[in-house]
């Protein structure tokens, strides 16, 4: 894998700043205020694409054990595969399946996270139980499915860890599986809540 070659095509990304060290590729996306981190060696290949939006971008595909993982980095953005919802909780858990996209971008993700942690706040709102649950769990994997790639949305997961710490007690879910990349982001979101002196994350 010609390291030179791929960080030239992602410089070429309007809205990116990338730069490589001791092996890893970072590409910084101001937008989205997150980074992805790849190992070159886990470069299986890249191409320059044009996404639905008709922004140029770069798709990669990232070795994660015996898959390859697409990667899209586009204008002010990223896209990759979600998780697999069975793989989130301990075999023979009981849980309605969530419908979840092939690939989400990083923005879709934000927003949906962020919306629902506000819709859980607002009074007299009414959910149903199963759709919720479902509807974590979605969020659950889009949020793993961004971690395996190299992100790291600290900010997204603050919203979800609210969310759960309000209505998950009651939810027919989970349990989930040991992650400690999981615990990892969840200490990370603490920290995040700690410095700036918030309950929950609020951007």
């Amino acid at each position: 894998m010609h390291s030179e070659a791929l960080v030239g095509l992602l410089g070429e990304v309007p809205g990116t700043e990338v730069s490589a060290d001791a092996g890893v590729v970072t590409v910084h996306v101001p937008a989205i205020g997150d980074s992805v981190r790849v190992a070159v060696r886990d470069v299986l290949g890249f191409e320059q694409v044009v996404v639905p939006t008709g922004d140029p971008g770069v798709q990669l595909g990232i070795r994660r054990g015996h898959e390859e993982l697409p990667l899209i980095v586009t204008v002010d953005d990223v896209v990759f595969m979600p998780a697999y919802a069975a793989d989130m909780l301990v075999p023979g858990a009981e849980v309605r399946v969530p419908a979840v996209p092939d690939l989400i971008a990083y923005s879709e993700m934000h927003r949906d996270v962020r919306a629902l942690g506000r819709a859980v706040d607002i009074e007299g709102a009414e959910f149903d139980d199963d759709m919720l649950a479902a509807t974590l769990l979605a969020h659950r994997c889009f949020l793993a499915g961004a971690v395996r790639v190299g992100l790291w949305p600290v900010r997204v997961a603050a919203w979800w860890e609210y969310c759960w710490a309000r209505v998950g007690g009651r939810l027919p879910l989970g349990p989930f599986r040991p992650d400690p990349a999981w615990d990892s982001l969840m200490a990370d979101v603490t920290e995040a809540r700690r410095r700036s002196g918030q309950p929950a994350g609020r951007d």
